[in-house]
This record gives C-alpha cells, sequence and structure tokens, in this order.
C-alpha cells in the first residue's frame, strides 16, 4: 500500500526498451518458440496422426487438440500427472452444453528436445486408456 510508483524498476524497464534489448529478446523467443511448436506439432502428426485434431494458429505458446469419440480429457489429466506429464484439458474451457474433449498443450517450458519422449508418453497413456 504505497502512493508512489516503483521509479526505479520502471527506470530501468524504459532502459531496457530504450537500448533494444527487449526486441532482441522477442526475436529470439520467437525462433526459439517457433521451433518448438514446429517440432510438437510435428511428433503430434507422427504419434498420433488423425486420432488427434490439431487447432489454432501458428503463434503463441499453447497448441489445442481435440481427441476423438469417447476419450475423457480430465481423467487422462489425471493419469498423466500421475506419470509426471501435464496435459490441461479442454472440456472446463466450454461453457455450452457439449464440451469437446481434448487439451491445452503447454510448450514454452519445455525443452525442444524434450518434446518427442513428452509426446510418446502422451500417446502411450491415451493407448493404456482406450484398452480399458
Amino acid at each position: 500500500m504505497d502512493v508512489s510508483p516503483p521509479h526505479l524498476p520502471q527506470a530501468l524497464l524504459a532502459d531496457f526498451i530504450r537500448e533494444g534489448h527487449f526486441a532482441r529478446h522477442l526475436r529470439r523467443m520467437r525462433g526459439i518458440y517457433g521451433e518448438q511448436r514446429k517440432v510438437l506439432v510435428n511428433c503430434l502428426q507422427r504419434e498420433f496422426g488423425e486420432r488427434l485434431e490439431l487447432h489454432g494458429a501458428p503463434a503463441g505458446l499453447h497448441l489445442t487438440v481435440t481427441l476423438a469419440k469417447g476419450g475423457r480429457d480430465r481423467s487422462l489429466s489425471l493419469r498423466a500427472a500421475q506419470q509426471n506429464l501435464w496435459l490441461w484439458p479442454l472440456s472446463p474451457a466450454y461453457s455450452g452444453p457439449a464440451p469437446r474433449q481434448g487439451f491445452i498443450l503447454g510448450f514454452g517450458g519445455t525443452r525442444t528436445a524434450e518434446i518427442p519422449s513428452a509426446v510418446r508418453r502422451m500417446r502411450e497413456i491415451l493407448a493404456a486408456e482406450a484398452r480399458r
């Protein structure tokens, strides 16, 4: 509860932006995140084929996928979490009567080299659930 703004952090941020550091950071991260997204999309297509439908524009740090009929994203997310794989269920994001089942996959905090094994683990979890 302070009446004055944080002058020093604001001045430092202004210098950071003015000197071009922020623009360089954005360019660098765009390349990294673009590569991560490309690897994720390629791995999903290779491991799942048409069993998953990919959605969204080629931007941002998340990719949305929907499951074939019968998949239950919440129970699959719980099962995946037990194996330290974090799949955010898509269905709670729907407000209509028939929510789509799927996942919101974040990739910004994952190393590019880790994506293929994470997608294989996801396929194994979904396959094990389908056999139940």
